[in-house]
């Protein structure tokens, strides 16, 4: 294809992140699939949706949804304007349907020239396996079954049956029961990254990255399952997480999702962590307690990212102040730089870079401590 991965997975990013703002129940679902001659990848969620008087001016650089809307969630419209002009640079295309009330869908187009298929997964060593399925996410199980169908898995509803020793129970819940087969994977809201046996023969998944499913299938199973091309596709879990429990983080977001998937991952890098609304919120918690390092969004309602940081150096505080933004202009990173903060992230924000990042930070503060 045409493009830059990196900027590719910045529109991902804006429109999942614009989704989670808007999406108080319900579920957001991110699809991907070639269509013809184009890479589609859809973001459909069950938010607010928006009028249709306001759909033709969306895409508007300095153009918000609603004036109630715009109240709470700052910067949507900028944010759409920069996907749009990042995917009419890879000769691609993002339209949007919505209803009021019942959820948007953002479709991204992207032409693919020349792109030869990727070599498959092999798992044959799956066929006539049998996995029972209790989950009550619905999107989930789709996926789930398609999945493990495609690969000649069998798949059943559990309703309490007496499985084979061999057989795996998938489920979203809590296991209350004994389970004789071979072994149960909880797919859990909180676990991030790889799959992880938390006691014997029961793993923790991620419900984000449901492809890596059939991995660990074949890890429990004894069976090869790997790419024609790379070799197996899950790697052994690290075996001790790093000691940073001296080092208190402060998130701040005005999203609870975002603050809660920051919180998550940094615990599962060792570090201690306290959340914040918005930049009130945030000079509220700072003036308690201690704080070294502070993790904040730049885009929020009451008091934005630049602000807080502002009034963190007025105040005489010099801990490192760490943005994340949506926006990956140099314009914007600058903004940030001028602001006062030490360093600028865009979203998406993997686990790797947050933990390179504060690796640095922590150091830096340590060093100060002497």
């Amino acid at each position: 294809m045409s493009g830059d991965p990196m900027r590719l997975q910045q529109v991902i990013s804006n429109l999942l992140s614009n989704a989670i703002k808007f999406t108080d129940t319900g579920c957001i679902i991110l699809h991907v699939q070639c269509a013809g001659d184009y890479l589609q990848i859809s973001v459909r969620d069950t938010g607010e949706g928006i009028p249709a008087k306001e759909v033709v001016r969306l895409f508007d650089p300095f153009f918000q949804v609603g004036t109630g809307v715009q109240r709470n969630f700052q910067g949507t419209g900028l944010g759409l304007a920069i996907c749009e002009k990042l995917i009419s640079m890879m000769d691609g295309d993002i339209a949007v349907e919505t209803e009021p009330g019942m959820g948007s869908r953002f479709t991204i187009r992207i032409p693919l020239y020349g792109v030869q298929n990727g070599a498959p997964l092999l798992a044959d060593g799956l066929a006539e396996k049998c996995c029972w399925l209790a989950v009550h996410n619905t999107a989930l199980t789709m996926f789930i079954t398609s999945l493990l169908n495609h690969h000649g898995v069998k798949v059943k509803n559990y309703a309490g049956e007496t499985p084979g020793a061999d057989d795996i129970l998938l489920t979203d819940d809590e296991v209350h029961t004994g389970w004789s087969g071979a072994a149960v994977i909880i797919f859990c809201r909180r676990h991030i990254g790889i799959p992880q046996e938390r006691a014997p023969g029961e793993w923790l998944h991620s419900v984000t990255t449901p492809h890596e499913l059939l991995p660990l299938l074949g890890r429990i199973l004894h069976v090869d399952v790997a790419s024609a091309e790379h070799g197996p596709a899950l790697s052994a879990p690290e075996t001790q997480t790093a000691n940073h429990d001296d080092m208190m983080i402060l998130v701040v977001d005005d999203h609870p999702i975002n603050r809660r998937l920051l919180a998550d991952q940094l615990g599962s890098l060792g570090y201690q962590c306290v959340t914040a609304n918005d930049g009130v919120d945030a000079l509220g918690v700072l003036s308690k307690q201690h704080i070294d390092i502070v993790l904040s969004d730049v885009n929020m309602p009451n008091m934005d990212g630049y602000r807080l940081t502002q009034r963190i150096r007025e105040l005489g505080m010099t801990l490192p102040v760490i943005g994340v933004t949506a926006n990956a202009l140099a314009e914007e990173k600058q903004r940030c730089l001028e602001s006062g903060m030490d360093s600028c992230l865009s979203k998406p924000v993997t686990l790797d870079i947050i933990k390179q990042t504060l690796t640095l930070y922590a150091a830096r503060v340590r060093k100060s401590r002497e």
